[in-house]
């Protein structure tokens, strides 16, 4: 009798005399069931040689949902037709024909499967391997997938020597090798034959080991991956995923407010670092004389769903119509070309409303700013260039702070105080709204907005500073280095640039345990790009620290690296 015979008879003894107990649900007034189901008995043996049956066999710590097991299993090569049988906490998969010769098998029983109980998942992936042949592939790729949910991402292999990596298309073509994300993002592939791969992280949600765009979330690795003789295990490659947008921004109305104002809606929101007035055109409809646009700004700086155009003068009830190019969206996709113009009837309603502020980084009573703060503020309406004396900055209420003025967009600006401000101090900045003048020459009459509050003591916060020594951060022109605050139920991140020799600081931090992570932002999007599976665009580069810091006021973090 083999040894999994043996475990099949008691296992049906077990069930026979379970069958006159109670059922299989926990004692009441018990403990909850909390333990992860195990594999604890496998039929071959791992890494067996020479395999010639028809049958591979698992057997479970716990009797677990059959549904999620066989759902869970997966096969490399693929073997179609496969049969399950089972036994009680036992699963045998029959194959109806032969199996390859000299092939090393893989078979993935992922972290789907639950149990009976509780419903409590794997923790981890199990993987058997065995070959047919005298020898088994010893190749390995492991990593993690760094997401908020990074537990049951499937991992796409697809070993290149035999595709053309140009045409290779996830979404039509099931992968070589698969795994499963089991605690913390981890995954392994094991027993790869040597060659060239390509990985994509995939949160299957149909389960059909295919990509499906704007369904699955998914992520590239920053490269291919080479498995030789000589470089058997490849480690540390992860992945972050994202839901890709494949479909491109639409333009969806034109209002104009005023003889001088049209405010553009669109159906996602733009990356405003490429809207200039030059991507808009007007035209009379009828004459097919150009309306002039002036200058563009955001009517609503906290989503960039719309735009407002600063116009020449338009005919009242005359017909226009704009044209859009040159605009994209978060995903760089530019605005459609099916929807990229809209009619609308001009207005003779005149400019006479004063603008308002509608965004402001520091508000009063503030007793939380930062010495090195800047100070931004948003307005409703373009303005004109003579700003400057609407704001002034004192320390109490007597002492002029000196700073400087930048003008982030036509209808904003941003305040930097020339020197750090003192610690434990009083600040006082007041906004005259009657010098915020827009360009149609409107403000109010006798209007000012104070801002009072405080700044905060240094020794109050920790900090943390260190050096990046992966070659691949080597020119740090577009390197982005951030501390995530992991203590508090929402992360909180704090950005910096890293230096020119790879190191980087973050002076002042709250207290609390800290992630750190450095990626090179390519396309000057601020967020690490996941890459594209689909044509394929590998990841941006990035470094996830290994452990967590912990963060205390007075006391410094020296020397972390992150390799």
């Amino acid at each position: 009798m083999t040894r999994f015979t043996f475990f099949s008879a008691v296992g049906v003894v077990c069930a026979l005399l379970l069958a006159g107990c109670a059922g299989q649900q926990p004692p009441e007034g018990g403990p909850a069931d909390t333990e992860a189901p195990e594999i604890v008995s496998v039929y071959p043996a791992p890494n067996a040689v020479g395999f010639r049956d028809n049958r591979v066999a698992f057997e479970f710590s716990e009797y677990v949902d059959r549904r999620s097991v066989e759902d869970a299993v997966f096969i490399s090569p693929f073997v179609s037709d496969v049969e399950y049988q089972w036994s009680g906490r036992e699963l045998e998969l029959l194959f109806p024909s032969a199996l390859r010769g000299n092939t090393t098998y893989v078979i993935t029983i992922g972290t789907d499967v639950k149990d009976v109980h509780n419903g409590n998942r794997m923790a981890d992936a199990y993987t058997l391997a065995f070959s047919t042949g005298a020898v088994i592939d010893r190749g390995t790729i492991a990593g993690r997938v760094v997401d908020a949910k990074p537990e049951g991402v499937m991992v796409f292999a697809y070993r290149l020597d035999s595709l053309d990596a140009d045409t290779l298309n996830p979404s039509t073509l099931k992968p070589d090798y698969i795994n499963q994300t089991g605690r913390g993002g981890t995954y392994a592939l094991s027993h790869l034959a040597w060659g060239t791969y390509r990985l994509f992280a995939v949160r299957d949600e149909y389960r059909d080991l295919l990509y499906n765009p704007e369904v699955d979330a998914a992520g590239t690795l920053t490269r291919d991956i080479v498995l030789t003789a000589a470089d058997t295990l490849r480690d540390g490659c992860n992945f972050t995923i994202a839901l890709e947008d494949t479909s491109a921004p639409r333009l969806l109305t034109a209002d104009a407010r005023t003889a001088r104002t049209l405010v553009l809606t669109f159906n996602e929101q733009l990356d405003t670092t490429r809207i200039a007035p030059g991507r808009f055109s007007i035209v009379d409809t009828l004459t097919l004389r150009a309306l002039g646009v002036t200058h563009v700004f955001l009517p609503d700086p906290a989503r960039s769903l719309s735009v407002a155009l600063r116009t020449a003068v338009q005919e009242k009830d005359a017909g226009y119509r704009v044209h859009v190019d040159g605009v994209f969206d978060l995903a760089a996709h530019p605005v459609s070309a099916l929807a990229r113009s809209v009619s609308f009837r001009g207005s003779g309603t005149p400019d006479t409303a004063a603008p308002r502020l509608v965004v402001s980084t520091v508000r009063d009573t503030s007793v939380r700013v930062r010495i090195d703060d800047t100070f931004r503020f948003d307005f409703s309406d373009a303005l004109s260039p003579a700003i400057n004396g609407a704001l002034t900055f004192r320390l109490g209420d007597s002492v002029s702070v000196p700073f400087t003025l930048r003008r982030t967009s036509s209808a904003g600006v941003m305040l930097q105080p020339v020197k750090p401000l003192e610690i434990r101090s009083r600040y006082a900045l007041r906004l005259r709204m009657d010098s915020v003048i827009s360009l149609s020459g409107r403000g109010w009459k006798d209007s000012v907005t104070v801002f009072r509050y405080g700044t905060v003591d240094p020794d109050n916060f920790g900090s943390i500073d260190g050096v990046v020594t992966a070659d691949a951060f080597a020119d740090t022109s577009s390197v982005v280095a951030e501390a995530v605050n992991t203590t508090g139920k929402q992360e909180k991140s704090v950005r910096t640039v890293m230096r020119k020799d790879r190191t980087f600081s973050f002076p002042m931090l709250d207290e609390g345990m800290y992630a750190l992570r450095v990626f090179s932002d390519h396309n000057r999007n601020g967020a690490l790009d996941a890459g594209r599976v689909y044509p394929y665009r590998a990841s941006e580069p990035f470094l996830i620290g290994r452990d967590t810091i912990k963060v205390r006021a007075r006391w410094p973090v020296e020397g972390a690296i992150l390799r």
